[in-house]
């Protein structure tokens, strides 16, 4: 008898139409049985969640997921066993928040087996950013629909409630992944609808997105670093730079699937990796749903941490292949055509902060390279976006081409050279100027030296990195000194600062 599935579908960010989810329920209940297990009609449940108000926040809806679960899930998960997601955009987020707000470190079993996640935006979306007025505005994601500020707030880039889970998951302090917590998947494209381009923001049409989120902003293995600034000495000045020093070994998060799935885009009827998908298998033009449905199933059969791996090698061997089909698009126009190449990218997330935890919002972060640490030596192509997060203004996010950091050949199309060769990157170090630097309280220069070392720690492809960078708060003997004697005349305003203390 095949094995009854519960399938729990969860839709993205200012959805208010069930329509979203397109025929991929309807799919899965076709095409399951063939696949050794049941879906039926009455084990699917559709999500509806609120996210286009303001005052709702990302764990708002964790919260209010639980509370339906224990009204209309916990007794059928009771009868049949743990149930499945299967998520779009905001909803992989939203899932993962839940199950590390109420499962993470209870000892018993998360009743979620299986969290499939469609194109996340589990490191958030450059676009958001943008605000919800432009926002509404664009094709590619909300319709018309003017977003919410409390879930936008999240999905803007280096946010502190996407750090704060992100680590944990990276340190391994989350919902373990595998039979004894919960199975997670990531399927994602990088393909752009260009239909749904936006001639006035480029991020929908950005390398190495769907247009929406980055395949490095989805995918879940990441790392996390954390560089802790050298000790000075009493007399130190700011014309030295005192060393960044690993704190730690760098860790790297579990083990998860990653697939990069041909032709799809984020949103619409025709590209949209959840829209698009007819519901029946037979239907015209059915045929480019199939990576993505079975990408699916692969998922749903996995039941031991054997299978699990399985299916990550079989994941990465597509997207290999996926990537490597893809790395050259020819848009045909009316006049000239016009040519892409898609190399794969990386992303760091670097969070400033000073020893006592404060924010710093007034810093240089500078790049370098080479033997004399050399700002100016990058070779072409190699960052080409960041942003600062508005409300974290000491968290800022680089987008980086790996391609071009790992070395790699020229890309010639139809005779044509459509890149040039990178020979990579030797070395990669950082300096990090904050303010004030002079004063009572101040902050004094930082510097990684270039090293092959952390080129290899920093930049991996289709991923994103978190790097913690904690400066040392110099304070001065003349903030508080203790004078003996009953004398009280004394005035103190044009003391000295002294030294370090």
């Amino acid at each position: 008898m095949a094995k009854k599935q519960l399938v729990v579908f969860v839709h993205g960010w200012s959805v208010t139409n069930l329509d979203t989810y397109g025929g991929l329920p309807a799919r899965l209940v076709a095409e399951a049985k063939a696949n050794g297990f049941e879906i039926t009609v009455k084990d699917v449940f559709l999500g509806k969640y609120v996210s286009f108000r303001d005052e709702v926040k990302l764990p708002d809806i964790a919260y209010a997921f639980q509370k339906a679960y224990e009204r209309d899930l916990a007794p059928l998960v009771k009868k049949f066993g743990r149930f499945a997601a299967i998520t779009h955009s905001t909803g992989g987020p939203v899932m993962r928040d839940w199950a590390d707000r109420f499962h993470r470190g209870k000892g018993a079993e998360c009743p979620m087996s299986h969290l499939i996640m469609l194109a996340p935006a589990n490191f958030g979306s450059a676009l958001a950013q943008l605000g919800k007025s432009r926002l509404s505005r664009l094709k590619t994601w909300f319709q018309g629909v003017e977003p919410g500020m409390g879930v936008l707030e999240w999905l803007e880039m280096g946010s502190r409630d996407a750090w704060e889970l992100n680590s944990r998951w990276a340190r391994d302090e989350s919902i373990p992944q595998g039979p004894a917590g919960v199975f997670q998947f990531v399927l994602t494209g990088q393909s752009i609808d260009r239909k749904l381009y936006d001639n006035l923001n480029t991020y929908t049409g950005e390398d190495g997105s769907d247009g929406v989120v980055r395949v490095t902003g989805a995918n879940l293995n990441t790392s996390f670093v954390r560089l802790v600034q050298a000790e000075p000495g009493p007399d130190a000045t700011a014309k030295e730079r005192f060393a960044l020093e690993f704190d730690g070994k760098p860790v790297h998060s579990p083990r998860t699937a990653l697939l990069v799935v041909p032709g799809k885009s984020h949103s619409g009827s025709e590209m949209g990796i959840l829209r698009s998908v007819k519901a029946n298998p037979a239907s015209r033009g059915a045929d480019k749903d199939r990576p993505t449905v079975d990408g699916i199933l692969d998922a749903l059969r996995v039941q031991t941490a054997a299978q699990y791996g399985a299916t990550c090698d079989k994941f990465d061997a597509l997207t290999r292949a996926t990537q490597e089909a893809e790395k050259v698009e020819i848009e045909d126009g009316i006049l000239i055509d016009r040519e892409f190449v898609h190399d794969r990218r990386s992303m760091i997330v670097w969070r400033v902060r000073d020893e006592s935890g404060a924010v710093l919002s007034d810093y240089d972060l500078v790049f370098t390279t080479g033997a004399d640490a050399n700002p100016n030596l990058f070779p072409e192509g190699f960052a080409t976006d960041r942003q600062r997060n508005q409300r974290d203004p000491g968290t800022i996010t680089y987008y980086f081409n790996y391609d071009v950091i790992a070395g790699a050949p020229a890309v010639v199309h139809k005779g044509e050279r459509l890149r040039r060769e990178s020979k990579g990157l030797a070395d990669f170090g950082l300096q990090v100027v904050a303010r004030p630097q002079s004063g009572f309280v101040h902050y004094l220069p930082a510097e990684f030296r270039p090293t092959k070392q952390l080129v290899a720690t920093l930049f991996r492809p289709n991923e994103t990195t978190m790097v913690e960078i904690v400066l040392r708060r110099n304070v001065h003997e003349g903030v508080f000194r203790l004078v003996p004697g009953t004398d009280s005349n004394g005035r103190f305003d044009k003391d000295p600062a002294g030294p370090i203390v």
